[in-house]
């Protein structure tokens, strides 16, 4: 079994228990932080402690925990479970009291930890176009909400389609986003992303990709989508995908996303070796 930080212990992931009353479980009052794990450092964590103080503003939770004190807590779970790459999740809820209207702002805290891998060369992927549901322009698509079911339908739409991912629609009618990852596109030479005024979520490699090439944030439609050379996903975990389909489009352009994972790679071997001369 894993060891888990819970509620200001570390414990055994068994002992764990969720009371039934749990807000986040009751009325999805919370969001979550999946972060990379390399060479048990975990990645980019200035952007993600952004986006996990811009949540607890957004939804009215007192965060007691300082940047360094999260960052001391990760290095010693991954310690604990001694890994050395992988994956990271930092779950965020309400504590219990209330019904719709809670009766505090205070917060648990649960992070939890899994074995994986470096970034890699990553397969190209499939889009399909879900509007069944589409994701609302506030604040709150702009965080890893505890509510994803608009992620959870479009995923299964996708694989029931045979697509490896969906690309997700605003109430207006435009495009935001995919299932699990931010979208870029290459259209006449020019690199454009939906800002996240339209409704995607403030993204952890996108903000790495928004610092590492010129990109335009604007709003994106299924014709600027069609008469794009080249298309990619980021996410966290992942990195850079490019896109090879997109419902029976296909594209044959890769040379920015390659170039970008490549340099993920570079970056993390550099990670590796510094983090190594700092060995005793």
């Amino acid at each position: 079994m894993s060891i888990i930080f819970y509620n200001s212990e570390y414990v055994d992931s068994s002992d764990v228990k969720i009371s039934p009353e749990n807000r986040s479980l009751n009325y999805g009052d919370g969001f979550f932080e999946s972060i990379k794990i390399i060479n048990s450092k975990p990645f980019n964590f200035l952007a993600h402690f952004h986006r996990f103080t811009l949540a607890c503003k957004t939804l009215k939770m007192n965060n007691t925990f300082s940047k360094r004190e999260i960052v001391l807590i990760i290095e010693k779970l991954i310690n604990k479970n001694e890994i050395v790459n992988g994956a990271l999740k930092m779950h965020v809820s309400r504590i219990e009291g209330g019904k719709y209207c809670p009766k505090s702002s205070a917060m648990y805290l649960l992070i939890s930890t899994s074995k994986g891998q470096n970034f890699v060369l990553n397969n190209k992927e499939s889009l399909c176009f879900y509007n069944e549901e589409v994701k609302t322009k506030g604040k709150l698509s702009n965080i890893k909400s505890a509510n994803a079911l608009v992620s959870v339908m479009s995923s299964l739409f996708a694989n029931e389609k045979a697509f490896s991912n969906s690309i997700l629609f605003n109430s207006d009618g435009n495009i935001v986003e995919t299932s699990n990852s931010n979208i870029f596109i290459l259209k006449n030479g020019k690199l454009f992303t939906p800002p996240t005024s339209d409704g995607c979520v403030d993204g952890t490699m996108r903000s790495w990709v928004l610092s590492q090439l010129k990109v335009t944030e604007r709003t994106l439609s299924i014709s600027d989508i069609n008469n794009a050379s080249e298309i990619f996903t980021t996410n966290a975990i992942n990195g850079i995908i490019s896109v090879n389909k997109v419902e029976g489009q296909l594209f044959s352009e890769f040379g920015i996303a390659n170039k970008l994972q490549v340099r993920l790679l570079d970056l993390t071997s550099i990670q590796m070796g510094a983090n190594k001369k700092g060995m005793p």
